[in-house]
């Protein structure tokens, strides 16, 4: 039997019975704001007007599927929450539905001359800013209704600035945090706590504020670096790398991450850094020389590269198949910043993530990770470059490694 927290049954009661034009629910992460929409969802879409289109939004189709669509169908069935189609359509509770990504101005596109009866947005703080500009727009029904929920980010987010300057007519704003969530286990909470204690996360995730970071992003490491070193590489059954790649103010970086057995450890390696720039050439013989001495010492198979860099992929692509390397080089996830940092503050937390003492640079790039103005500082005076690599080299695996 599910059951609802008090919190979670006067949101639900609040939205139903005397739903504003913007519902939002804001604040930690696990305090139950998501769960709640699972409940409204499927009624949302029953009092709809048939005349509008329903349309469920998320950072990308993946994360929606993931936080909601999947979750839903646990409850309800396939019968009545169908997959995500051709033409980016689900069949939910007997209605076509739009399921679309907001990571990039583009995606708004998708919105263009429809008219929105419901809509529910997921991570609103990952969004691009002009797909909610675009979207509000689309709301245009006698009675139009949005649903929406995420976690806290800076206090000057354009979502941020939106929720304060709203009327009170328009919006309803509920505020979350994790203590809110009375059915998570005492020993889940406390461990949460823990892993984010000392750092901007425990005031946006545990306690649900908007809040800039400044100083260490990765404090405890910063403090205690030594305590992340390790001369272990042993019992590692799985290895990625990533790479980035270097331009006029960066560097060229490969990390390689690997990963004991049901992800109890997590360990950087071996890496390259090179802050001169490379040629194609000299990028393909350093790339090339790196596969090849990891596959003698790690299970090596995947390696995600920066995206933005198609030519310089196609590259290492043909330069592996010149070498015969048995490797599978693939476009990096890209996931939202904050998001790879929350992994990694999450694992440093648990006591679960080490760095070779092979790879100093790697340490170094960690250990100087500073906040500035609400964000990860890039301004060539840190070393961003080791740090993107080695987040590439994780990101297929983040989800797997923290639900061990």
């Amino acid at each position: 039997m599910i059951t609802l927290s008090p919190k979670q049954r006067e949101v639900c009661r609040r939205a139903l019975h005397s739903p504003k034009r913007w519902n939002i629910k804001v604040g930690a992460v696990r305090s139950g704001k998501t769960f709640c929409d699972l409940f409204l969802i499927p009624r949302r879409i029953a009092l709809a007007d048939p005349g509008g289109q329903i349309a469920l939004i998320g950072y990308t189709s993946d994360t929606l599927e993931r936080n909601i669509l999947s979750p839903m169908r646990s409850l309800y069935g396939e019968r009545f929450v169908g997959r995500i189609g051709k033409g980016g359509r689900a069949r939910l509770f007997g209605r076509e539905c739009l399921c679309i990504g907001a990571y990039t101005a583009s995606c708004g596109d998708k919105l263009r001359g429809i008219s929105l009866s419901y809509a529910y947005g997921d991570e609103m703080t990952t969004w691009n800013e002009e797909v909610f500009t675009m979207l509000k727009s689309r709301l245009d029904r006698e009675g139009s209704v949005f649903d929406g929920s995420c976690n806290p980010d800076v206090p000057f987010h354009w979502f941020k600035r939106l929720m304060d300057s709203a009327s009170e007519e328009g919006i309803s704003v509920t505020e979350f945090i994790i203590d809110d969530n009375r059915l998570l286990p005492a020993d889940f909470v406390r461990s949460l706590k823990e892993e984010y204690a000392g750092t901007v996360y425990y005031d946006r995730y545990i306690l649900g504020k908007w809040c800039a970071g400044e100083g260490a992003v990765y404090r405890r490491l910063a403090e205690s670096p030594e305590s992340f070193v390790t001369d272990d590489d042993s019992g590692i059954i799985c290895a990625d790398m990533g790479v980035d790649f270097g331009g006029s103010a960066s560097a060229t970086a490969f990390v390689l991450t690997g990963c004991t057995k049901g992800y109890e450890r997590v360990t950087t390696v071996d890496s390259f850094y090179s802050k001169e720039p490379l040629s194609p050439e000299r990028l393909e013989r350093e790339f090339c020389a790196f596969v090849r001495n990891a596959l003698v010492r790690f299970p090596l198979r995947d390696i995600y590269c920066d995206s933005a860099e198609q030519i310089l992929i196609r590259g290492l692509e043909n330069a592996a198949r010149r070498e015969r390397l048995p490797v599978m080089i693939h476009n990096a996830r890209k996931s939202p910043i904050n998001d790879r940092i929350s992994f990694f503050l999450s694992l440093m937390g648990q006591k679960r993530f080490f760095i070779h003492r092979r790879c100093p640079q790697v340490l170094k790039a960690f250990r100087e990770a500073v906040w500035k103005d609400g964000k990860r500082l890039d301004d060539g005076s840190s070393d961003i470059d080791s740090l993107d690599a080695a987040e590439y080299s994780v990101e297929r695996r983040m989800r797997d490694i923290l639900e061990r």
